[in-house]
């Protein structure tokens, strides 16, 4: 990219009345920092107008309020502008206006900013673009032409101004920040000319080629410009282009390349190319279970170094749990290759300057009021965690048992990352990059399905409590906490729940087939029926999910009973859902959705759309008759009384009057003196009344257990009609 010429602050001021300007001139900060430019974003409000002459570059995005007014936050800094009159003459500008045609006074507020600054000596650097209503594409068709505009500026040399930290506020820093900012400016050099970084992929079943991905996004954040590249076919000789290399691969087998490096691998051995100009560092994927752990990255980082290679960053080994190992690797690699200037010179001494650069500190100090977030702490606590522990290779498990104190407000997986680090490296469980972003970090915490990078320790247990921490279950455990979801996976794709829109108007599909259009409250409803973190920790709350192999689970069922739903939706599309929901494997296997509603919120929105689901399906499939009114009875009488006989089942099919039709067939009589069918004459069973230990209207334990999982008992039901 072309280099930031001089001091690279740009001051950005909003002008907004309901968040509009202000969301943009966030947004352009983003794109003026990837480009290299330390920005500034301004609230105009309590602003001095005789501080607009310390910055060299300044972006103005404002909106018009009423008939051509100022917003509100920029009315007293347009006064005492207008009253001041300073000098701009060493300032270049740009206008964003945003406004409604509608109005007569389009746009005022931002065409009398463009026309003061003028007027104050400031220099045009773009012309000033007029926003309507719909105006994301003409604010960024503005910002893509007047980031390079103000690139090519002199912002002459760093000012009192660009001591300043806050990206919020227009009052001084503190003197401990204003080493970042410092730092930041002194990264100009750096930061200018050639900023390609190469990212390298091995992989064999796409993990790699996702972390490659996640890299490149990262990679921005430190000026740098990313390209993913497939080692497929790649030739050998042109590594020695490229001055900053990532390389991240897994090994497959027993220490060989993944299928897509093996020919670029043995290339590279057989042709020995020169790369004493590359910088380079490797992220390697593996599996501890195996001899040769990580061995494909660790051979191509001696190769790189055995060829004249600079190591930024020392080889990172990661085991099947990769996302951790990886999220401390890439910001380290990433922050030294971003200090190879565009010489190839390793610019050592910048490094920690870079790592601040690329990780945004000088947003932290952002100044107390409306729009810092509130500190959440709770008081540390000691507890006893129990972890669930499987070795795949030994097919051995157990629980691992230990005394902590963590602060309350970590998470569980924070206390995890913790065991990890201090006690045992070979824990595996899921993480997430970001809390709540992930929804595959699910554990089972003392019996209650949570997801980990979410849920607090002191919203599960107390100081002095036991923690136990188990697998989620319905799914397959691939080692310690970890499970495969290729169960919901496979059923998911099966049941094809994205939607199938009839022809009508609105957006278009990628294929071309319009989508159709609904109402606010359409949409606002569609959304709270399947409202959960995440559809595959809703599978793990069901009691049968875990016991059913068939059943495809109450995640699935309510991605069906969404698309069901949808006013978008073509007829074909919902009844092949309601079929799907009402087969085998689909809602009626759930035996017992009270089972869900346990789970806390997200189980009892499930539950309530389950219930919902039930209802209509019997409605559409007319399910009424003999069979309907049995399974109604007999699950009353078994959860009312907690047990299972002959004569709840009777009861059941026969109901109060056909009781009272049979009361001298035998089987009557004994139920209502108490007695059960046992494959002995009848007056054997009445000697009961008079020998003990029988005793009266005693009914034998074995007809007549309480029933812990009512679930079960339903299954089997089930399995003998499926209507129930």
């Amino acid at each position: 990219m072309s280099g930031v010429v001089g001091n690279p602050e740009l001051a950005i001021f909003f002008g907004s009345q309901t968040g509009n300007a202000e969301d943009l001139a966030g947004n352009t900060a983003k794109l003026a920092k990837k480009a290299g430019f330390v920005p500034k974003v301004i609230d105009m409000d309590g602003f001095n107008p005789a501080e607009f002459a310390n910055y060299k570059r300044i972006l103005i995005i404002t909106s018009t309020w009423g008939e051509g007014d100022m917003p509100d936050n920029a009315e007293d800094l347009w006064i005492a502008t207008n009253e001041s009159n300073p000098s701009l003459s060493g300032v270049s500008f740009s206008v964003c206006a945003i406004g409604d045609t509608s109005y007569d006074e389009f746009c005022k507020a931002g065409i009398d900013w463009d026309e003061k600054f003028v007027s104050l000596g400031a220099t045009r650097a773009h012309p000033i673009q007029l926003c309507d209503v719909e105006y994301e594409p003409e604010w960024s068709k503005w910002a893509d032409a007047v980031i390079p505009a103000m690139a090519a500026i002199d912002g002459g040399a760093s000012t009192a101004a660009a001591e300043e930290t806050s990206e919020t506020s227009s009052e001084p820093a503190p003197a401990a920040t204003a080493v970042v900012s410092a730092d930041a400016g002194q990264l100009g050099e750096v930061l200018s000319g050639d900023r390609s970084v190469a990212i390298f992929f091995g992989s064999q079943t796409g993990n790699a080629a996702g972390l490659a991905e996640k890299t490149a996004k990262m990679a921005v954040n430190y000026g740098l410009e990313p390209t993913v590249i497939d080692m497929d076919g790649y030739d050998p000789a042109k590594f020695s282009s490229h001055k900053r290399i990532l390389i991240i691969t897994s090994t497959w087998g027993e220490g060989e390349m993944p299928d897509n490096a093996e020919s670029v691998w043995n290339a590279t051995v057989a042709s020995n190319p020169s790369l004493s100009e590359v910088h380079f560092s490797v992220c390697a994927i593996g599996d501890t279970g195996y001899d040769e752990f990580c061995q494909a990255g660790i051979d191509w980082d001696e190769k790189f170094k055995a060829l004249g290679a600079t190591c930024v960053e020392e080889i990172k080994l990661c085991d099947v749990d990769y996302e951790p190992p990886w999220q401390e690797w890439a910001p380290l690699a990433l922050s030294k290759v971003a200090c190879v200037d565009s010489s190839g010179t390793f610019r050592e001494e910048l490094v920690e300057a870079m790592i601040a650069y690329g990780a945004g500190d000088e947003d932290e100090d952002a100044a107390d009021g409306d729009y810092a977030p509130g500190k959440i702490e709770q008081a540390a606590i000691s507890i006893t965690m129990r972890i669930f522990r499987y070795n795949p290779s030994l097919a051995q498990s157990g629980y691992d048992t230990m005394a902590v104190a963590l602060p309350g407000h970590a998470s569980i997986e924070d206390a995890l990352v913790a065991v990890k680090r201090e006690v045992d490296g070979s824990l595996t469980f899921r993480s997430g990059s970001d809390a709540g972003q992930n929804p595959l970090t699910g554990v089972k915490a003392n019996g209650r399905i949570l997801p980990a990078d979410t849920t607090r320790i002191c919203d599960v247990v107390s100081d002095g409590d036991t923690l136990t921490i188990e697998p989620i279950p319905g799914y397959d455990v691939v080692k310690d906490l970890m499970v495969s979801y290729d169960r919901y996976d496979s059923e998911r794709a099966e049941s094809k729940p994205w939607m199938e829109a009839d022809p009508r108007q609105g957006e278009k599909l990628i294929s071309g087939a319009a989508m159709g259009i609904m109402t606010s409250a359409d949409a606002t409803n569609l959304h709270t029926l399947a409202d959960v973190g995440s559809l595959q920790l809703v599978n793990s709350m069901s009691d049968t999910y875990d016991v059913d192999d068939n059943y495809s689970g109450p995640g699935i069922a309510l991605q069906r009973w969404v698309r069901s739903q949808d006013p978008r939706a073509g007829s074909k599309h919902v009844k092949k859902m309601f079929d799907l929901m009402q087969g085998k494997g689909g809602v009626w296997d759930e035996a017992d959705i009270s089972s869900i509603q346990r789970h806390g919120i997200d189980g009892s929105q499930a539950a309530d759309s389950l219930y919902e689901a039930r209802a209509r399906l019997l409605a559409e499939y007319k399910f009424t008759g003999r069979s309907g009114r049995l399974v109604k009875h007999y699950s009353r009488s078994v959860k009312m009384s907690g047990n299972v006989n002959e004569t709840t089942l009777y009861r059941s099919v026969l109901g109060p009057l056909g009781l009272g039709s049979n009361i001298m067939n035998g089987v009557s009589l004994r139920m209502m003196l108490g007695f059960t069918r046992n494959g002995g004459p009848m007056m054997r069973g009445f000697q009961g009344m008079l020998v003990p230990p029988a005793g009266i209207g005693k009914i034998p334990n074995m007809f007549n257990g309480k029933i812990a999982n009512h679930h079960e008992v339903v299954a089997i039901f089930n399995e003998l009609d499926s209507r129930f």
